[in-house]
């Protein structure tokens, strides 16, 4: 991975933590809480979003390599049909 992704991503990904906490500290027990929460389903809730959101990261990134071979590619051809 190019270290030019790496470092915007890891700073979009401590922003995007840090609004964590300030959920954690409601008043009274919502309707999402009481049903997702208290029957333990926010957890599988929670895990089939990462899954999806790292698949499509994944692929994204799969992607992005096989664009980049082919545009590489079309370039050695350009180049090689002008000499």
């Amino acid at each position: 991975m190019k270290l030019t992704i790496v470092k915007p991503l890891t700073v979009v990904m401590a922003f995007l933590a840090l609004p964590m906490s300030t959920f954690a500290a409601s008043g009274a027990p919502s309707w999402l809480q009481e049903t997702m929460f208290a029957s333990g389903k926010i957890n599988t809730v929670v895990m089939v979003v990462s899954t999806v959101l790292i698949g499509i990261a994944i692929w994204m990134f799969a992607l992005d390599r096989r664009l980049g071979k082919l545009e590489r590619r079309m370039k050695e051809q350009t180049n090689a049909g002008q000499h």
